[in-house]
């Protein structure tokens, strides 16, 4: 039974992560990325944002994406939007892609894939009362960087409702940790993720905002240094063996699951719950990862949301 009085509230936003180099051929690199979509559309939207059981089908509404200030819809509809950014080439201008939601579009989204854009997402959410999509959000996207385009990042992210609401939370949280179980199941090469309410965006983790440091500053060096920590944290082989290998780990009383995965690396489970993720249990999590975090002291500089960092150096 739950008790809201002991539970930590959340940040706006949650969001499933991970990081990798990108697959070496074109269309290992779209079957990478389309499992990750369909599978997180398939069972991480939710009955209200789901766009397959709803049938969504914009066509003939793309207009109002070139006409600033008309409303989307009406309240409550559901909207879908889908972008591409194609990879970076030095001196080249390149122009981001944006089309509604129709099973044409989606396809056609599918199908650039194959370019290897620099970034791709989906977004769905129900208009607010002003017609304009709301907090009611999900996005799913892969990100390169353009100082590291050797690797990809794929994110899921979404309001955090559903985790807040006593109704839901358990469920949505065993859907979200089951899907990340899945996904690294299904992919040995994955050298870093996390599962948290913090973090500025899709493309920065909540350590790399406070340490001033960007994914190119981080992902060529995942196999012995962290991204950053949070509720659930993924390791690479590197930094597993840098922590004290998987079993040292698993005795530690800051994690409550430890899963040793098939590429060496680990799952890092903190709390059974979510909303029991607090500053004793941030800074247990904080205390045992220190020797692969990132040298510096955190800054809370221009942060508009409940840290889950420790700003010390580690």
């Amino acid at each position: 039974m739950d008790q809201p009085s002991s539970r930590t509230p959340l940040n706006d936003q949650v969001t499933v992560t991970v990081s990798r180099a990108i697959p070496a051929d074109t269309s290992a690199f779209r079957a990478w990325v389309e499992s990750w979509l369909l599978d997180a559309l398939g069972v991480l939207t939710g009955p209200r944002l789901d766009p397959f059981a709803n049938g969504l089908d914009l066509k003939g509404r793309a207009s109002v994406l070139r006409r600033p200030g008309v409303p989307y819809g009406e309240p409550g509809e559901l909207w879908g939007t889908l972008w591409v950014s194609p990879a970076y080439k030095p001196g080249k201008s390149t122009k981001l892609s944006r089309q509604v939601w129709t099973p044409q579009n989606w396809d056609a989204f599918l199908g650039r894939l194959d370019e290897v854009p620099a970034k791709a997402w989906v977004s769905l959410g129900r208009l607010a009362s002003n017609g304009f999509p709301g907090s009611e959000h999900w996005a799913a996207s892969v990100v390169r960087d353009v100082d590291a385009p050797d690797f990809g990042t794929l994110t899921v992210r979404a309001s955090s409702r559903e985790f807040t609401d006593p109704a839901t939370s358990r469920d949505v949280q065993r859907r979200w940790l089951d899907f990340l179980d899945r996904r690294l199941r299904a992919d040995p090469e994955i050298l870093f993720g996390s599962l948290a309410d913090d973090g500025e965006d899709a493309d920065r983790t909540e350590l790399e905002v406070a340490l001033g440091l960007f994914p190119d500053d981080t992902l060529p060096g995942l196999d012995s240094v962290l991204r950053g920590y949070s509720w659930v944290t993924v390791c690479s082989a590197g930094v597993t063996r840098r922590l004290g290998g998987a079993e040292s780990l698993a005795e530690s009383p800051a994690f409550a699951r430890v899963v040793p995965l098939s590429g060496g690396g680990v799952l890092l489970q903190a709390t059974d719950d979510i909303r029991e993720y607090g500053p004793d249990r941030v800074a247990a999590v904080f205390d045992r990862l220190r020797p692969a975090l990132p040298p510096g002291t955190p800054s809370p500089a221009y942060m508009d949301r409940v840290p889950r960092i420790v700003f010390e150096a580690p």
